[in-house]
């Protein structure tokens, strides 16, 4: 399975090893870049992409305070390698303290609930990312956050997290008091099995016209094979008529063979709206990994109803052309993927 939930609620910072007290700053990134030949699209948009896909470059560190405490810190910002730009800090980016209690942040991180998506998406952060269908609600990197991650009992970890303005957008008036959203959630990580349940509510979701979100997720790898499956319910709190609410889930899989990994998902999604564009997606592809860190990739994904790479947050994002009743979209993409 991928790292464990609490490792990346506090983006890899526990897992690092131990800092003496005196300033220690650790640099670290992704690189991921692809090209991508597309299908379905408008006629006035070029058929070939090169996009940077959710690359990043963060520095972190950890001072020890002595009887088990530890302050913890990290600066993640996001980089458009294809188009010379970025936005300092708009990662994953906090303060905090952790202990035997476990860990708390302040800051601006990814919700409970979006991290249990996280840890069963094969194809993430890119052109095929699962929230490309999965995504909405609570599945956001919330701002304005103070968090709370429990210590593994036996694999199992808590989370809770409390944002008074998960979508701040800046400026220079308070933050109003119908903003707010809570997110919790409860993972289980053991050996091969992995499971993960997460919730979010709040004004916030009010504000937005939404309701309550849940969210399923599990993973079970059995020798060369991984199973991954994940099962979305958002509730639609428009006044108006609106979409409906919305349910989502998706199945995929996964087989190693040495360096090599096949891998393949599908994803569908129901509006309770008569005549809502449902959407749908599924993936293929292979990785080929050069080194621990660096992988050659490869992938056809197709669907309909969707924008390829916006459940990333892609600078280049696919739609397809509109046709009544069956948008669909489709391309086959290459790239290579270097973390550091």
């Amino acid at each position: 399975m991928k790292k464990s939930l609490i490792a990346l609620a506090v983006a890899g910072v526990v897992s690092a090893p131990a800092f003496a007290a005196t300033s220690n700053v650790d640099v670290y990134g992704v690189f991921n870049m692809a090209v991508s030949l597309v299908d379905d699209q408008p006629n006035t948009v070029n058929d070939v992409q090169v996009t940077s896909q959710s690359s990043r470059i963060g520095f972190k560190g950890s001072e020890d305070l002595g009887g088990g405490l530890s302050a913890i810190w990290q600066v993640e910002s996001g980089l458009n390698l294809d188009e010379q730009s970025g936005t300092l800090a708009n990662r994953n980016s906090f303060v905090g303290v952790k202990g035997g209690f476990g860990t708390v942040l302040l800051g601006n991180h990814d919700t409970p609930l979006k991290m249990v998506g996280r840890s069963v998406d094969l194809f993430g952060d890119g052109l095929a990312d699962s929230r490309n269908v999965m995504g909405g609600g609570s599945d956001t990197r919330a701002d304005n956050v103070v968090a709370y991650v429990s210590p593994s009992f036996s694999g199992l970890t808590l989370t809770a997290a409390y944002s008074s303005d998960f979508n701040d957008g800046g400026g220079t008036t308070a933050e109003p008091e119908d903003r707010d959203v809570y997110n919790l959630s409860a993972t289980y990580a053991n050996g091969p099995l992995y499971l993960g349940l997460g919730y979010g509510n709040g004004n916030g979701h009010e504000a937005a016209g939404l309701g309550s979100h849940w969210r399923v997720a599990g993973g079970y790898t059995f020798g060369d094979f991984k199973v991954v499956a994940q099962y979305d319910s958002l509730e639609d709190d428009t006044p108006t008529v609106g979409t409906g609410d919305y349910d989502a889930w998706m199945l995929g899989a996964s087989y190693t063979m040495g360096n090599i990994v096949l891998k393949a998902n599908y994803m569908d999604g129901d509006f309770d709206a008569v005549g809502a564009a449902d959407p749908m997606q599924w993936t293929i592809g292979v990785d080929y990994n050069m080194s621990k860190r660096t992988t050659l990739f490869a992938l056809y994904v197709a669907g309909e109803n969707i924008t390829l790479g916006a459940g990333a947050g892609l600078a280049d994002r696919i739609a397809g052309a509109p046709v009544v009743g069956d948008d669909d979209i489709s391309a086959f993409s290459v790239g290579v993927r270097h973390a550091f």
